[in-house]
């Protein structure tokens, strides 16, 4: 006879490392279950626990037993994704264990994230169809299609957000949790928008950015590939009808960032739609140097950018063992070069905390981390100046072509 598992909704919540269980909802029906429950050993530390309503608030006559975990980037047993190597994604664990079954998942941060139809007509290189799934965040007083057609024409800033290899697939949500693209749609970044809020585009790219024939092959491991993408042509056209779509967008104010395979694309799309963005602000770039011709720099030039990486980062380096610059610090020399309106955080390493509150030091890769904090800041005339601030006041000076 199989053992008596209860069933419990999974409360995520997105963190700098990922999304972790914020809460188990279980619910219990006899008191041997609730017996069972209190003396629960679970696989790592708990904050508390308690009764509750279904829908976790406290209630001491509750049917629901609900435990709260304590997370960090040092605790693993309730993070929600798991990186997995022979496949280079990530993808969500299954969360139940002994006696406890998982049965729901909700994440109240990325549900303020729609789910859309994806667009149709979209053609890849070969000029083969495909659907790029997405996500995006609109602020409240513009989520009724028909006012913002009537009225609020061309008042609404983009940020677009292209994510890393680990968020590729058929699942939009994984980009917005596996970093913490959620933050986009929160106080921290809004409020650099006062008048309308902005709105935010999160596309999944069904494999990677940097695949250059749609069969997973790294155009980075061929440089003759001059840094082409299976995929470019199509997210383009997803943008493009994105904004066409959504009359109630700035064309002026379209800002664009990634990480490590986005970052890449972000400079990409920064030379397949010139004179399209407002600024860009792409993180740790995956774009090598021998694709940086002096046409293409600049043609980047006329984009104002606030590059991000750091100088522990491994995956993407910035130097060559000889010393001479890779991908960001080749970006941002070359830009310069030419005079380009270019800002560059360059990380001596990537900090947070851990699970009881004291420095944590992350792979050198994950720059993201700050940078989806807001917590990348330069001082500009002795007055300190945030990434987001820097780029919610970049506006292009002419219509898009």
């Amino acid at each position: 006879m199989e053992k008596k598992r209860l069933p419990f909704t999974a409360v995520l919540a997105p963190e700098d490392y990922g999304p972790v269980i914020r809460k188990m909802i279980i619910k219990w029906e006899t008191a041997e279950d609730l017996e069972g429950l209190i003396q629960y050993r679970f696989p790592g530390p708990i904050a508390a626990r308690e009764r509750t309503d279904e829908y976790g608030r406290p209630d001491p006559e509750g049917m629901y037993y609900t435990v709260y975990p304590v997370s960090g980037p040092d605790i693993e047993w309730n993070q929600a994704f798991q990186y997995h190597m022979d496949i280079g994604r990530n993808l969500y664990r299954n969360l139940s264990m002994e006696g406890l079954k998982c049965v729901k998942t909700v994440c109240p941060e990325a549900e303020v994230f729609k789910k859309r139809v994806p667009f149709k007509g979209l053609k890849t290189e070969d000029g083969k169809e495909i659907k790029l799934r997405y996500r995006d965040y609109l602020p409240g007083p513009y989520q009724d299609r028909k006012e913002n057609r009537r009225s609020r024409r061309e008042t609404l800033p983009l940020i677009i957000w292209l994510h890393g290899q680990g968020e590729g697939g058929q699942d939009p949500s994984i980009p917005l949790l596996g970093n913490r693209v959620t933050s986009l749609a929160q106080e921290t970044v809004q409020m650099y928008f006062p008048k309308t809020g902005a709105a935010v585009l999160v596309p999944q790219c069904p494999t990677m950015w940097m695949d250059v024939d749609g069969k997973e092959h790294w155009n980075v491991d061929d440089l003759s590939s001059d840094g082409g993408s299976y995929y470019s042509k199509a997210l383009e056209g997803l943008i493009r009808k994105y904004v066409q779509y959504h009359p109630e967008i700035d064309r002026n104010r379209i800002y664009i960032g990634g990480c490590s395979n986005g970052g890449y694309m972000t400079v990409k799309l920064l030379l397949e739609m010139p004179d399209f963005f407002a600024a860009a602000f792409p993180c740790c770039p995956a774009y090598h140097d021998a694709w940086m011709t002096e046409k293409r720099i600049r043609s980047l030039a006329k984009t104002p950018m606030w590059v991000v990486a750091a100088a522990t980062d491994q995956t993407v380096p910035l130097r060559y063992p000889d010393g001479s610059p890779a991908f960001a610090d080749a970006l941002v020399e070359k830009l310069r070069e030419v005079s380009a309106e270019v800002i560059y955080s360059r990380l001596p390493q990537v900090m947070g905390f851990d699970s009881k509150g004291l420095p944590y030091e992350y792979f050198g890769h994950w720059s993201w981390v700050p940078l989806l904090t807001d917590r990348i800041t330069r001082e500009f005339d002795g007055e300190e100046i945030h990434l987001f601030e820097w780029m919610a006041a970049k506006h292009r000076e002419k219509d898009h072509k």
